[in-house]
């Protein structure tokens, strides 16, 4: 049984990861860099629902599925995730950068804008480092200024948010006798116990561990930008970039408007059939609560993640990740979240 994933973020390593734990040779194939190597590496399952922080992303899907019945957490559900996100914790630590963390509850870690985020599972560091164990303790943020992190900045906005969300912590900057001690991850030396303080961009190190072990398992990793692809009798039968390449089973998980896996005017490889919101595509306001109707445009599937194309199914192709429609990442705080679990789905089609 041979797999051919377009993509190589998170949503399409986890899918080769899964496809070759069942025996399949799994060829992965990926123009560049991906969002996942943009991110702060973090992952974020749920975290908002309609505008509302949520404490357990668990409860939040199980509402979603009594609710939303195209949002891919719905689709799969919650066991289905529970199982994805315990397959990921467990290649993290094979990968030798373990990830902590649990479904059943988010937690909160600062960033380097002076903010607090809600996210579910983090590196080993940053778990240490996360809020929730600032109660009644003496905290230092420090590390090197860099063009994206002012620590100085970090503690001034820190000490005004934090009385306003309820936590009580004394928060420093190069201070003496604290308690725990964060620094940006990159910063960290090796046999520091300094915690870590998560930047945009670590998550190139996350997805760099896991390319390394892909390609140690021996899965070829192919650079090759996508073209088209020849379907006959609802079977893709070859996709082809600068050469082509044929296979059992496909899955596309080449990223949303970033990755570009949808364009103006689509799907970018197969014009696969779109979910679209019918509302106009930007609202007036910057950041509004709701989002922006265009973010949950994306490629219509059935509860096997199974395209659609001219309303007809394809059934040797299957999507994962943000190619997906139905559902607003970047309100819900559920990226990677997504990614990982619709792309264990992904990898087990046989």
């Amino acid at each position: 049984m041979k797999t051919i994933v377009v993509g190589s973020g998170m949503a399409g390593i986890i899918a080769g990861l899964r496809a070759y734990s069942h025996g399949s040779d799994v060829v992965m194939i990926s123009q560049g860099r991906s969002a996942t190597s943009l991110s702060s590496g973090v992952v974020d399952v749920f975290g908002y629902f309609r505008g509302e922080e949520i404490k357990s992303p668990l409860e939040g899907i199980k509402r979603l599925e009594e609710e939303n019945e195209v949002h891919p957490y719905a689709i799969l559900g919650a066991e289905r995730i529970k199982e994805s996100i315990d397959f990921f914790i467990n290649i993290s630590k094979k990968v030798g950068f373990p990830f902590r963390g649990s479904i059943d509850r988010n937690i909160h870690i600062a960033t380097q804008f002076g903010t607090v985020k809600s996210t579910c599972l983090a590196y080993d560091r940053i778990y240490s480092g996360r809020v929730e164990r600032w109660k009644d303790r003496r905290v230092d943020i420090t590390g090197k200024s860099e063009r994206n992190f002012r620590p100085a900045f970090v503690v001034e906005s820190l000490r005004i948010l934090l009385p306003k969300l309820g936590f009580n912590a004394g928060v420093f900057h190069d201070g003496e006798d604290c308690d725990i001690i964060l620094k940006p991850l990159k910063q960290i030396s090796k046999g520091e116990s300094s915690c870590a303080l998560s930047l945009l961009g670590d998550g190139s190190i996350l997805e760099k561990k896991l390319l390394e072990y892909i390609k140690s398992l021996g899965i070829r990793h192919i650079k090759d930008r996508i073209l088209k692809a020849d379907i006959e009798k609802g079977e893709i039968k070859t996709l082809t970039g600068k050469r082509q390449y044929t296979g059992d089973n496909f899955i596309i998980a080449s990223g949303d408007y970033i990755g570009g896996g949808l364009n103006s005017f689509g799907e970018s490889i197969i014009h696969l059939d779109i979910y679209r919101i019918k509302d106009k595509p930007v609202r007036k306001i910057p950041f509004p609560v709701k989002g922006h109707p265009y973010s949950k445009n994306g490629v219509i599937v059935d509860e096997n993640l199974n395209p659609f194309y001219r309303e007809k199914r394809i059934s040797n192709l299957r999507i994962a990740g943000s190619l997906l429609g139905g559902y607003d990442y970047c309100t819900e705080k559920s990226g990677l979240g997504v990614a990982i679990a619709t792309g264990y789905s992904a990898g087990d089609m046989e």
